[in-house]
């Protein structure tokens, strides 16, 4: 009998060991991975915008004060003495509003025996009149008669006007800056016994250096705004009134006064420290502003601003640090080393990162 063969356990060890070398070899070509192609990630689609050179006007800021606006003293026109003061140092009076009052018991007396005479003089004018157009008096008494009786009524005039005059009424608008008198003093005919200041309109004066004052050769297109130091965000209007054409001998500087109507929520006081913002014409040379969407504007992770310029040549945008100066509804105006025509990101500026490929979305696909 032929005698059967071995199995592969049977097989000698250093035979065994090739196979499986060879076995094994197999799997790891078989499992071996073959070269990936290299990625490629499209272009980010973002809006492009040029930059544009804003007008060659800089907002500036100054330091300015409130001034004494046009100051009117309050004086009785009679003499005699104060019984009232209808109102405190500081207060807003309005036109018609009553001040202070003399004691009107004598001119009320004064008055009564004026209007006495005009009429004990008046009745005789007029019986002496029948007698006068029966003959029996004289053209020249009758005359003198009359004289008489219209001094009466002129007299009658003056008494009246007098104790009119025992009430101070205040003949403006405005503000009690000083009072002179107390209760129960008396005071003569024409003495000043209150000042009031008129604040319809407040007057607010800056210094400007020569060399921005030559730059505002046009007060009537001249916009300025200003705001107390403390409320940064109650800004009012103020409108140009004049300016000095000569420079101070100290500083070399030029007063400029604006004026502004008192605001509602504000109490601006003489003498008050103002901040004044105004629109500065620059050199020309110096024009480094430029005007971008706001939406062009995007944060550094430390906070800063800056835009994404494209470069045209190889398609990536790069990062340009700006200031950001101002906002004008739906534009940002900035400083930056931006050259005019430059193409920033305008949408999607939040999208992007430094050195990154972008296509607008204008171009053809």
């Amino acid at each position: 009998m032929r005698q059967q063969t071995a199995p592969f356990t049977s097989l000698r060890p250093a035979f065994r060991f090739k196979i499986a070398a060879i076995v094994v070899c197999g799997l790891l070509t078989a499992c071996e991975k073959q070269p990936e192609k290299a990625a490629t990630t499209a272009p980010q689609l973002v809006q492009l915008v040029s930059v544009m050179p804003t007008d060659s006007q800089a907002l500036r800021e100054f330091s300015g004060r409130v001034e004494q606006t046009s100051i009117s003293p309050l004086a009785f026109e009679v003499t005699g003495r104060i019984v009232q003061i209808a109102v405190l140092d500081g207060s807003i009076v309005r036109k018609g509003q009553l001040i202070a009052r003399i004691d009107p018991e004598p001119f009320e007396l004064q008055l009564r025996r004026a209007e006495a005479q005009y009429t004990q003089l008046s009745d005789d004018l007029k019986r002496k009149a029948v007698l006068h157009d029966q003959g029996i008096l004289s053209g020249a008494a009758f005359d003198q008669l009359k004289a008489a009786a219209d001094m009466a009524g002129a007299q009658r005039d003056l008494a009246l006007r007098d104790m009119r005059n025992t009430r101070l009424i205040a003949p403006f608008d405005g503000r009690l800056s000083r009072r002179n008198v107390e209760t129960q003093q008396t005071v003569q005919a024409g003495m000043p016994v209150f000042d009031l200041e008129n604040v319809e309109r407040i007057a607010i004066g800056i210094e400007l250096p020569q060399g921005i004052a030559e730059r505002l050769s046009n007060e009537n297109t001249l916009h300025a705004q200003a705001w107390l130091p403390e409320r940064p965000r109650d800004v009012f209007d103020l409108v140009y009134r004049e300016r000095a054409m000569q420079a101070t001998a100290s500083s070399n500087s030029y007063r400029f006064l604006f004026s502004v109507k008192q605001p509602i929520n504000l109490s601006l006081l003489p003498g008050m420290a103002v901040r004044v913002r105004m629109e500065v014409a620059q050199p020309q040379a110096a024009n480094t502003r430029f005007s971008v969407p706001v939406s062009a504007l995007s944060l550094t992770p430390d906070g800063h601003d800056r835009l994404w310029r494209y470069d045209s040549k190889s398609g990536h945008v790069h990062a340009v640090p700006i200031t950001l100066q101002e906002i004008r509804d739906d534009s940002a105006v900035v400083e930056g080393a931006l050259q005019p025509g430059d193409q920033v990101v305008g949408g999607g500026s939040q999208l992007v990162t430094e050195g990154q490929a972008v296509r607008s979305t204008d171009a053809s696909p």
